[in-house]
């Protein structure tokens, strides 16, 4: 192989880890205009479409570059925007948060809290992140990520679960007894609408006789 071929493949396998790894600025420009374009209330939706619709490679990068925009124009989206990406590319968690501190510190609290309620085991990450980026923040940061945990943890132990049965499975119900056997009747329903419950009385707001 002459050096002219060589280097020929040289660049063009240079170009190629390139754009695997890195935007462009044309390609920068027109992710910023389509997360720009739409209402701040649907930027969460659209910046996370654009990531997972990507290639994995490119995946953090158009991560980053998402959050970078909406940080420099519409700042108060940026906590829900970063929930949306993380949320459906964890991956991505140590440059996004990375990504936010370089350009807005001062909502160091905001994108720590956002970035750890929406992700599962990067709670180390985020950390050392915000300690290296923000570290006069440290006392702050540390605490909105545990906020940001019993909040997740809450949320968790109280989402609904579905239980599905097998198509040739019965559900079967039991009568509920008295120590004597007898059975007992279901709770009555309590109704503060007047006359809606005759086995509880209508405390009247006419006043008394007495």
């Amino acid at each position: 192989m002459n050096l002219l071929k060589k280097t020929v493949l040289v660049s063009a396998a240079s170009l190629m880890v390139t754009s695997a790894f890195a935007l462009t600025a044309t390609e920068s420009q027109v992710l910023t205009q389509k997360i720009l374009a739409s209402k701040v209330v649907d930027m969460p939706m659209v910046a996370a479409k654009l990531v997972v619709s990507a290639d994995k490679a490119d995946r953090i990068e158009i991560a980053k570059a998402a959050v970078v925009a909406v940080a420099k124009s519409h700042p108060t989206a940026l906590s829900t925007v970063v929930g949306a990406i993380l949320r459906k590319a964890p991956e991505a968690t140590e440059a996004v948060v990375a990504a936010c501190l370089e350009v807005a510190p001062q909502m160091a609290r905001t994108v720590v809290a956002a970035a750890t309620f929406a992700t599962e085991g990067q709670d180390a990450v985020i950390l050392a992140t915000a300690d290296r980026l923000v570290p006069a923040q440290q006392a702050e940061v540390r605490g909105e990520v545990t906020l940001a945990k019993s909040r997740r943890a809450l949320k968790t132990s109280t989402t609904a679960k579905t239980i599905n049965l097998p198509a040739n499975q019965v559900v079967r119900t039991e009568q509920v007894v008295n120590a004597n056997g007898v059975p007992v009747a279901p709770p009555a329903k309590v109704d503060a609408t007047k006359g809606a419950d005759q086995q509880r009385p209508y405390a009247s707001s006419q006043p008394s006789d007495f």
